[in-house]
Parts: C-alpha cells; structure tokens; sequence
C-alpha cells in the first residue's frame, strides 16, 4: 500500500513539476494517477478469475488481491486529492454529472477498503457485505471504462497507450470474470 502511495505521489510531482501546478498539468497528473491505480484496481478485479479459469498455479495471487484492492485504494488517494486541486483551481472544473458519478466510484473505494477489514465487515450481514462487495467493484469497473473509452476511434500512438491499452484490460475482464463465474457455479452443482 505504501509503495503503491508512494508512486502515484511521485507521478504527481513529476508531473505538476514539469507540466506546471495549473489545470493542464492537473489533467494530466489525473490521467497518469488514475491509470496507475487502475493497475492495482484490475490486479484485484481480476485475481480471484485467473485463479479460478487457470488453476492453482494463480492461487496465491488470488490471495492477494485484498492488498491489491487496497494497493489501489492507497494510490487512488493521490488522484482524489488532484481532483479536488482541479476543482479549486479550473476555471470550467468538471460538471455535477461527472463529479457525481465518479464520486460514487470513490465513495466504493473507500468503503471495500473500510470493509476488507473484518472489524468493519463484521458490523453488516455477511450476505450484506458481499452484495455491497459486487456492487461495488462493479460500479468502480464501470466508471474506469467510461473515462478509458473516450474517443475509441482516435489511433494516434499517444491515446492508443493512455487510453486503448486500459480500455482493453477493462473490456477483457468483463468476460474473464463471467468465465470464472460460470466455471465457480458449475463446480458446485452435483454430478
């Protein structure tokens, strides 16, 4: 957790260091944050899926996707805190709707983080913490898609690497999971 900290914190310098403390260079400190963290987001997004379609060789990675999920929690805090930088700061900041609807993804975020710690997952209904669960990473892969998936049909090299190659890893887990899903459920029915 620290380390995945620890380097969005270091893109974001980076980044308003060269690009300057203003919206453009925010903008781009936002991009290069949110596609750090949603590295460690589809790491956990997908963990326990590669371990299911693949076999025990991927267990131990499906272990961990808890402290990927918080990985990316960690370094996703340097992204919220460019946002609300962006909003001081913009002369035209993001409308309502936008902030609203990533907002609910930020707000999951933080409570699967809150929750993947038993004292906190204790006080609710397990069947209550599992749906929050799905409903959760679900709505914070949702909102990952949208923002990768602005203008698909651009193929200059520059929005193939900072938007196409997320927006594929977003678009394959999908599938991946429904996979896992189906092979999970189909271990369980009885012979």
């Amino acid at each position: 957790m620290a380390s995945a900290f620890a380097v969005a914190l270091l893109i974001a310098s980076v980044t308003l260091t060269l690009r300057g403390a203003n919206q453009e260079g925010t903008v781009q400190a936002l991009r290069l944050t949110a596609r750090w963290s949603y590295l460690w987001f589809w790491a956990a997004y997908t963990a326990g899926a590669w371990a299911t379609l693949l076999g025990p060789r991927l267990r131990p990675v499906a272990a961990r996707a808890r402290e990927f999920g918080l990985a990316f929690a960690a370094a996703h805090l340097v992204h919220v805190g460019l946002v609300v930088w962006l909003y001081r700061i913009a002369v035209h900041p993001p409308g309502g709707r936008t902030l609203v609807f990533f907002g609910v993804a930020v707000f999951f975020t933080y409570l699967l983080a809150l929750l993947s710690f038993r004292q906190f997952a204790s006080r609710l209904a397990p069947r209550a913490v599992s749906v929050i669960r799905t409903v959760g990473v679900e709505y914070i892969a949702l909102a990952f898609l949208v923002d990768f998936a602005k203008d698909p049909l651009l193929l200059t090299l520059g929005h193939v690497l900072g938007y196409e190659v997320f927006l594929a890893l977003g678009i394959v887990a999908y599938p991946l999971r429904i996979a896992a899903l189906v092979r999970r459920r189909a271990q369980r029915k009885p012979a």
